[in-house]
This record gives C-alpha cells, structure tokens and sequence, in this order.
C-alpha cells in the first residue's frame, strides 16, 4: 500500500461552544482519491479547510507527508507545529465552491500570479506552466478570457488550474459542482476524473453520487461532525451498514428522483 500522505489524528474544531468537528481520524494515502459525503453541516467542508490551515483547530494534529502541518491549540505543544512553513502550506491545493478568480485578471494572469509573487517563479516559467494547465482543463483558447466572460464550468476548471499552479501534493475540492447549472457539471467532473487517472491525491466534498462510486478508492460518510461509515464506494452505496449512512443516501435518492420527475 502507498504510503499515507495525509494523517488526520483526533481533530477537534469549534467555533465558540459549538463543536464541529468531534475527534475526526483519517488517513489518505499517497494518490488516493478519497470522497467525504453527508448532510449539510455534518463538518464536512470544516474538515477540508482545517487540512487546508484556513481554520485553527482546537484538539488533534495533522500530518502532511509525514510532517506536522497544524496541532490543536489545547494539545501538549511536543513537536514543533508546522503551520508556519512554506513549503508544507504549498502543498495543498483547495477548489471552492464559489469560483474566488480575481475579476480584474484574465485566466492567464489568474493562474501565473501566485507562482510568481508566492514560489517566486520567473515569469516565462509561470507562464509556460499556466498554458500546460489551460490545456489540461480545456480553457487553452480561453487564456486572455476575463472570469466574467466565462461559464460557471470554465471558471471552475480555471480555478482548479490556478490551484495546481502550485504544484501540490494533495487537492481538496470542496462542492466545486454544487453552484453550476447541471449542463455544465460534467464538464468539471471529467476535469476531476482526468487528475485521479493521473494519480493525483484527492480530497472530495460532493453530492455526486456517480461520480463518488466510479473515482472514489474509498468513501466516508459524516454525521453531525463525526464520521459514521469509512468503507468503500461499493460498500458504502449497495450494503451501508449504519442507519444514519441509509438514511442519508435514501432522501438524497429520493429527492434526485424528484428532480428528474420535475424536469
């Protein structure tokens, strides 16, 4: 088995007397894609932002490729916290569900600009990466495009461009589908699909069930800032076994076939 590049070890986040995130544990291995699904407000998405160090968290410890990267605030301070350096900040990439392109840049200007200003790449090199991305994503044609001009998929696939611009080890995509019109779906998916061919680790928050059972190497569902089922995605979606995990796929089924009877 590959090694583990991500370690999340009994993390606790809150937000005031609210606990969000209740002594979560996991492991993702290096280019394993795995799928984080549940109800809204289940701590899903505070999960992705405390691996990204958006959030200080309040118990636990994270490790990036064997590496502290951030260690509760109430814990015993044993080992040095890794949230102030470069390079293991570097190593994440996060994909949001709004977009966050700078509206004032073109695509090509979007992507270039933290590889210069933050890794202090050299401009002709910034620039040779972003155009390799824009082909990746399919937006080759789109590179002086302003975001305005763009449909919600190519901004998406242009911000997951801007995210690789970094060169991370780990991407976290976080609802990236969930604010674009359902034509334009897939053509971000396929984007998704392509990077775990290309063995990318990944992190994924979505209610795309298809797409969670076809890429995902393993599946966990939460519940109320716990997980409740880690298995994987043949598990999880043919013979859950907690009834929160059932429950959960039965209304999301339920309510997909409504929208199909409506449309």
């Amino acid at each position: 088995m590959a090694e583990p590049l991500i370690v999340v070890s009994d993390l606790v986040k809150r937000y005031g007397p609210d606990t969000v995130l209740d002594r979560v544990s996991v492991t993702v291995a290096t280019g394993q894609v795995m799928v984080v699904i549940g109800p809204s407000g289940s701590g899903k998405s505070t999960l992705l932002r405390c691996l990204a160090r958006l959030e200080p968290i309040q118990g636990g410890r994270i490790y990036i490729g064997g590496a502290l990267a951030a260690i509760g605030s109430e814990e015993p301070r044993g080992e040095s916290d890794g949230t102030g350096t470069a390079d293991l900040r570097h190593d994440v990439g996060m994909v949001f569900q709004s977009y966050n392109l700078f509206p004032h840049l073109s695509v090509l200007d979007n992507i270039t600009l933290a590889p210069r200003r933050v890794l202090g790449m050299p401009w002709e090199e910034a620039n040779a990466l972003a155009l390799d991305l824009l082909k990746r994503v399919g937006l080759e044609d789109k590179r002086d495009v302003y975001p305005a001009r763009l449909s919600g998929g190519q901004q998406q696939r242009a911000a997951i461009a801007r995210a690789l611009a970094m060169r991370p080890r780990i991407m976290l995509f976080d609802e990236v589908t969930s604010a674009l019109d359902p034509e334009l779906v897939g053509e971000v998916l396929k984007t998704m699909r392509a990077l775990a061919e290309q063995g990318m680790t990944m992190l994924v928050v979505t209610h795309e069930m298809g797409f969670a059972r076809d890429v995902a190497d393993e599946v966990i569902f939460m519940d109320r800032g716990a997980i409740v089922e880690h298995s994987s995605p043949d598990r999880i979606f043919d013979k859950p076994a907690e009834p929160r995990t059932r429950a959960f796929l039965e209304r999301l089924l339920e309510r997909e076939g409504g929208k199909r009877r409506s449309s």
